[in-house]
Formats: structure tokens, C-alpha cells, sequence
């Protein structure tokens, strides 16, 4: 359901006029990760983006779809730096039939260092309290970090870890969604 959902409204607004938008596919042997994001408004003091993704991990038996809105700037003492903040709804399921359903708040932070010809580094990390949390989960955690290289103008590959983990309602510790290193491409269009 929030698959069709994600998807009803990534193509809802793929009509809307902007540029940037960005295809994101990173893999490994047990998972998929596809990731959206859509420029929908952008002036001198940033952009907005629309984003979406689904998340499918064999080894964690993982269903993850996320909706999310971030605001991202270049601050302009600083060549090739990009930060953000944004918000993140995520629903789906892992193993054990465990079902979770979060609304996380985060952080981003892309550098592309100028001096070292097109590489750069990445990351990403989302935090959903207990009061944001349903279903079977209680908090979530999302981290990433990624290698990146520029290839050409529009197209960006990169060496990734991400880590998705959130405690279980009624049970010690916490349950892994997504614990994995990935290679993949970034291109815009």
C-alpha cells in the first residue's frame, strides 16, 4: 500500500516544472535500493527536493519505502559543499514479520572536493523518536556513508554503507532493516 502510494505521488509530481532530477540505483548480491528525488523549487538560497525509495534486502528480508522532503544549500565560503536537512516518512517490513512505520527528521551532507578532480564523500543520517514511531517499531536510525565519483557532468558512482535499524515494541535491543555496502550510480536529468 505505501509502495502504490510513493509511487502515485512520484508521478503526481514528476508533472510539476523543475530541474535536477536524480536516479539513484545501488546494489549488491542480497539487496536493491532505487531512490528518486525531484527538484521542486530551487532559488539562490537553495532547492527543495522530493524524494522517494524503495528498499529491497534478501538477507534481512527487508520491504522498505520511504517519502521524504529535504532543503539542501552550497554555503558560499565553501567550494563543492552541499548540507541539508529534511524529513522522512518510511513504512515496510522485516523478518519475523515485523512491520514498522516512522517519521524521521535528518541531516545530509555532500562534498565534492575540488582539488581531487571529481571525488567525493557523502552522508546521510535520519533519527525517528519513539513518539514518531508505529506499528511494530519504536525509534528508527538511518546512517549512510558513501565514496563518490564523478564519471561525467551528470553521472556520479559511489561505494556505500547504510545502516537502518529501529528497537522492536515489547522486545530488548533493536531489529537491522538494512545493515549493507553497496555500489551504484547517481544520474541526473
Amino acid at each position: 500500500m505505501f509502495l502504490r502510494l510513493s509511487l502515485i505521488l512520484i508521478f503526481c509530481f514528476s508533472a510539476m516544472t523543475a530541474a535536477a532530477d536524480t536516479a539513484d540505483i545501488g546494489f549488491n548480491d542480497q539487496s536493491f535500493q532505487f531512490i528518486y528525488e525531484r527538484a521542486i523549487s530551487a532559488d539562490e538560497y537553495g532547492t527543495s527536493l522530493m524524494n522517494g525509495r524503495f528498499l529491497y534486502n534478501d538477507d534481512k528480508d527487508t520491504r522498505l519505502g520511504s517519502f521524504g522532503l529535504d532543503f539542501i544549500g552550497e554555503p558560499g565560503n565553501v567550494p563543492g559543499l552541499s548540507l541539508g536537512a529534511g524529513a522522512k516518512a518510511y513504512a515496510g517490513s522485516t523478518h519475523s514479520n515485523v512491520d514498522f512505520a516512522n517519521l524521521a527528521i535528518g541531516v545530509r551532507a555532500d562534498y565534492l572536493l575540488p582539488q581531487l578532480q571529481g571525488l567525493g564523500v557523502a552522508g546521510r543520517f535520519f533519527y525517528a523518536p519513539k513518539v514518531f514511531s508505529f506499528r511494530d517499531s519504536e525509534r528508527l536510525l538511518e546512517a549512510e556513508a558513501r565514496l563518490t565519483y564523478m564519471v561525467l557532468p551528470k553521472v556520479k558512482v559511489y561505494l556505500g554503507y547504510q545502516n537502518t535499524r529501529f528497537d522492536v515494541e515489547d522486545r530488548s535491543g533493536h531489529t537491522t532493516a538494512d545493515d549493507s555496502i553497496r555500489i551504484g550510480f547517481v544520474g541526473s536529468f
